[in-house]
Formats: C-alpha cells, sequence, structure tokens
C-alpha cells in the first residue's frame, strides 16, 4: 500500500492525510522508529524532548543531515545533544550527524511488531512535525514489506557508515552560527530593509509602554510547560515551544493611548514586521496574532540566540538577568496602526 501525503495549506487543500498527524500516529504505535532528516529545528528538538521526558518507550534513531556542514544555532546543537543524552540514559536510542558529506534525504521507518514497518520518504524534514513554516510538502507513506525492509537496512547502513554519535563528535568541531532570519518560511512576517527602520524610528512618538515579561511557570513564555494536548491516538504532546502570550499589567492597559482590543503592525528593533492583537479581559493579553508562536520566537529565538535560555527550559528570572533585560517597550509611531517593539540589549 502507497498512500499521498500533503501538507494541505489553503487554498490546496487536500483529502490526504498530513505528514505530522501520520507521524505521530506510527510513533505512537511504534517500538522502534529510525529518521534521517537533512534538516531539523528548534520546535522539532523541544518537541522530541518534552516526549521523551514526559515517558515516551519507543527506540528512536535519529540522523541530522546538514547541520555539521552549514552549522547548528547554539540553541539546537546544545537541545539536540541533550536530546542524545536523554535517549542514551534511558537506553532509548541515539543522535547522529552525517559526516562523510551533507545528507538530505527525508527518510522515516517505523516498527510496529517484529515484523511489521511502515516508512514515509518525501519532502518532509523532522521541522515539520512542530513548526509555523508554511512551506508546501508532499510525502509517500510505504506499507510494503520488500521496500520498507530495504528502507529500514539503509537507514541502518546510514547510521554506521555515513555518521558519528553527536556525543563522539568534539565540541570544536562544531560550527555555531547565529539565524540571519529567526523567520525564513513563516507567513505573517516581514524582514524589513534598514531604511524602513530608520523611518520607523525618526517616526517615534512620546507615547511609549515599558512592559514586563513576567516568568510564569506554565503561562506568559512558558506555555510549553503547561497542559499538553491530546492526540487522537492517546498521545500527550506538549504545547508548541514557541507559543507564547505576554500578560500586560492593568497599571499599563488602562492609560490613555494603550492599544486596547485591536490588531497593529509592529517593526521591532532587529529588523522584523509582523501583526500583534490586544484582547481579553482590560486588553490585558498581548500576543501575535494568527498564528501564537511568532511574537514566542521571536522573544525566546533572541533569549536561545545569547544563550540565556535553553530549548525545552523553563524561562526564569535568571533567564532574563543572563540576557539583560525582562521587558519589551512598546512606542507609538505615527505611522498609521504602526508600533516600535523593542527587546534590544546593550552588551
Amino acid at each position: 500500500m502507497i498512500e499521498l501525503l500533503n501538507s494541505n495549506f489553503s487554498p490546496l487543500i487536500t483529502k490526504a492525510q498530513t505528514f505530522p498527524d501520520v507521524f505521530f500516529s506510527l510513533l505512537q504505535h511504534s517500538i522502534s522508529v529510525k529518521i534521517a532528516s537533512g534538516y531539523i529545528s528548534e520546535e522539532a528538538i523541544a518537541e522530541l524532548l518534552g516526549l521523551y521526558n514526559s515517558g515516551l518507550k519507543t527506540k528512536l534513531s535519529v540522523v541530522v543531515g546538514m547541520h555539521f556542514f552549514e552549522g547548528f544555532s547554539i540553541g539546537q546543537y546544545e537541545a539536540l545533544l541533550e536530546l542524545s543524552k536523554l535517549l542514551n540514559k534511558n537506553d532509548s536510542g541515539k543522535v547522529f550527524l552525517s559526516k562523510v558529506s551533507k545528507y538530505h534525504g527525508k527518510v522515516y521507518s517505523f516498527q510496529c511488531t517484529e515484523n511489521d514497518y511502515s516508512a514515509i520518504v518525501g519532502s518532509s524534514n523532522l521541522t515539520k512535525i512542530s513548526t509555523m513554516e508554511r512551506i508546501y510538502d508532499t510525502d509517500i507513506l510505504i506499507c510494503n514489506e520488500t521496500i520498507n525492509a530495504n528502507i529500514e537496512h539503509f537507514l541502518t547502513d546510514l547510521q554506521n557508515k555515513y555518521c558519528r554519535n553527536i556525543e563522539a563528535i568534539n565540541r570544536n568541531e562544531i560550527t555555531i552560527v547565529e539565524p540571519n532570519n529567526l523567520f525564513e518560511g513563516y507567513l505573517g512576517v516581514e524582514k524589513v530593509t534598514d531604511d524602513e527602520i530608520t523611518k520607523t524610528l525618526n517616526s517615534l512618538t512620546p507615547v511609549s509602554f515599558d512592559i514586563e515579561i513576567k516568568p510564569e511557570e506554565k503561562s506568559h513564555l512558558n506555555c510549553y510547560h503547561g497542559k499538553g494536548r491530546g492526540t487522537p491516538n492517546g498521545l500527550v504532546r506538549h504545547r508548541p515551544w514557541y507559543e507564547s502570550n505576554i500578560m500586560v499589567s492593568n497599571n499599563i492597559t488602562r492609560l490613555p493611548d494603550y492599544p486596547r482590543e485591536i490588531e497593529f503592525t509592529v517593526i521591532t528593533d532587529d529588523g522584523y514586521k509582523f501583526k500583534c492583537v490586544t484582547n481579553g479581559d482590560y486588553a490585558k493579553n498581548l500576543r501575535s496574532a494568527g498564528d501564537l508562536q511568532i511574537l514566542g520566537r521571536w522573544l525566546k529565538g533572541r533569549l536561545e540566540n545569547s544563550n540565556a535560555l535553553k530549548i525545552g527550559a523553563k524561562v526564569t528570572a535568571d533567564t532574563f538577568i543572563r540576557y539583560g533585560r525582562n521587558t519589551i517597550t512598546l512606542t507609538k509611531t505615527s505611522i498609521l496602526g504602526t508600533w516600535y517593539m523593542d527587546f534590544g540589549v546593550n552588551k
């Protein structure tokens, strides 16, 4: 049996299942999973860390094919290393990096019983298990004994002959890069030019609010650590790593000119443009419009890249001390419907 899988983003919504739906359905019922993916994202690593920290027993082997040659963000590398150590500690699997050359394949093998395998092959990197990216992918679900056996053997050879365990690779061999764009491939966010930032700075008004970001245990920037999401298969998943909102004190929301119960554009100090909205009682919720992960990725991504926050960890008061700031400044501009949002630090 072969089945087509599609991303099903509007306007091209098909009757096919999606890669994430099939991935988690098979993961739930598998005793062992082998994965080879060209790229992996912060969100995907956080997803796996959440599952295995919550007690998932499925054996997992992951090959990451491109990052050894192209570089990791500091957050990606340290979280992937933590995942490897967690799997190793629980005798649940290993993480490998391709070292012979770049490996760009996307191959997933699921062993459901001793002799029952399924596989997914296509264009979906492992990033697609938890992401805001709007890149349309197509994959094939394969349930064929001969092909599935070949895929399983290939992935074993790939691990053994083409890769090394991440824990056996010296840290000095790893290239750490700061992403040029936190939102590459994402809808709803633009990278603005230096000229547009200058224009925004020249349009600032005296209306400005310093908003504290509180390190709540299971909300604000820590929604990931709140109540998980059940799936039809019974698998409980953490909320997305970047899902976030900021609860603004009513000492601020009741002030004149605060943007209450409206949607508005923000241009950030590091050059992004996206929509935000305030809602809830007294307009206390400040969040990105449409996708709750955009504001969270902007804030937590900067914390990660400054090495103040590790993927999967809680945001605490110490996180902000390491970063150098626990507030954002929201300043109205003379440009209609546009505010300037600043989370910069001087180091």
